[in-house]
């Protein structure tokens, strides 16, 4: 028996929400020992529903003495104003509670002097320890979901203008790793006072006219194979008429153009360092949701005295991708030194063996002082059929000016800056 009302425990979509929740206990602590079903599925639904309530005929179970502990608490408010409604935020909440339940219960069944595992079900832990469990693993689940919001938010947005929603539930327990690193949360701080992405939202595929394409507007002319089937209804006279002055109304039609990726060297060198990073890795963000929206392939690779292994979103996104991409940017530090020619290189080699059509675009941040092989850097722009977009910070490098097709130089790290990059 359950410990909430108005939950149908044999129902199979409540069922998978317990055993999901039970399988990511089981990634943060494998010897955790697996709790019944039902407490999974009451603990996930006293974060999901806005106002569970407690089936006292259940009263005295171990379930209705969690759920009864968690809805007594002040805290829980302060995390259901991110899990209501929201499935990844209520099974990592609830995946947090079990995990500290499970490691009371651990204490408990050894014992402070250290003896012997019960490995049956254990003693009844007290109210006043359920209680003082419930509090800590609230506060932990609330300085967590904070973090979850935005990573849910960064892929909705991300994903915005691809026809398709983005979800992170087959990717909770690495949501969860993420909610626990405290360099993406200085990332996501950071993002929230830069507004690129408003403009990277305005980014539209690149098309030409093309008579069998795909409708856009309307548009006055006289190509009879795009009329508008109305207006053969108009009389004879009237339609020649229109047709002598070009005057009929027709569909304007075009064919998007096929575009290569977006491909990001985001220079990790010592220089580097601080808020020069933050600032290129937001905009290395604000150009995967640019590279999204024009259904382009969408690359990033770090470098500094050499380049580090590329990351690719492939433009059917998914969750997982996402998830993997912002840990990796998330987790490189500045260090090291600078080779942009070695960069460039690796990028061509990348887009070259591809074979992508359409023109592609490199996109290279950098604030570094380097000798660049201007010859062999075209040379090899040429053979990936790519573009070289130098964003150089705070700095001027002769060099790449005269190698790059748009050369940008960024004097302040600002918002405004970095829509410069976004818009190239």
């Amino acid at each position: 028996m359950g410990a909430l009302k108005g939950v149908n425990y044999e129902d199979p979509l409540v069922k998978y929400r317990g055993e999901r929740v039970v399988s990511l206990l089981r990634k943060l602590e494998p010897a955790a020992k697996k709790p019944e079903p039902d407490v999974a599925v009451d603990i996930y639904y006293t974060f999901f529903l806005p106002f569970p309530i407690l089936n006292e005929a259940a009263a005295g179970q171990d379930s209705y003495r969690i759920v009864s502990a968690l809805i007594s608490s002040a805290r829980l408010v302060d995390v259901k104003k991110y899990t209501v409604a929201d499935s990844v935020a209520s099974s990592i909440a609830a995946a947090t509670i079990l995990y500290r339940l499970s490691k009371l219960q651990q204490r408990m069944a050894y014992g402070s002097a250290g003896g012997e595992k019960n490995e049956e079900q254990g003693p009844q832990i007290p109210d006043d320890q359920l209680k003082a469990m419930v509090e800590g693993a609230l506060k932990e689940a609330a300085e967590q979901m904070e973090t979850v919001k935005d990573v849910e938010s960064l892929a909705q947005s991300i994903a915005a203008g691809t026809g398709s929603y983005l979800s992170l539930e087959e990717s909770v327990a690495d949501v969860y790793r993420l909610a626990k690193n405290s360099d993406l949360r200085e990332l996501l701080d950071f993002l929230k006072t830069f507004d690129a992405f408003e403009v990277a939202s305005q980014s539209r595929r690149l098309s030409h006219r093309y008579s069998r394409g795909e409708v856009r507007a309307y548009e006055l002319g006289g190509d009879i194979e795009r009329l508008v089937p109305h207006e053969l209804s108009l009389p004879e006279e009237l339609f020649y008429a229109k047709l002598a002055d070009s005057k009929l109304l027709l569909y304007e039609k075009v064919l998007p153009e096929t575009l290569g990726p977006i491909y990001v060297l985001l220079d990790k060198s010592g220089s580097m360092m601080g808020a020069k990073i933050l600032w290129a890795k937001a905009v290395a963000l604000a150009l995967a949701r640019r590279a999204m929206s024009e259904r382009r392939n969408y690359y990033i690779r770090f470098f500094d005295s050499i380049p580090y292994p590329a990351i690719r979103l492939k433009t059917r996104l998914k969750g997982r991708d996402l998830v993997k991409l912002l840990d990796y940017i998330a987790r490189v530090k500045a260090s090291g030194g600078t080779d942009i020619t070695r960069a460039i290189m690796a990028a061509s080699d990348d887009i070259a063996g591809k074979r992508f059509p359409g023109a592609s675009d490199i996109i290279l941040v950098t604030d570094g002082e380097d000798r660049i092989g201007v010859e062999l850097v075209r040379r090899e722009l040429k053979r990936a059929q790519a573009r070289l977009i130098s964003v150089m910070i705070q700095g001027d490098n002769p060099d790449l000016r005269e190698a790059s097709d748009v050369y940008l130089n960024v004097s302040m790290l600002s918002s405004s800056e970095a829509l410069k990059v976004v818009r190239f």
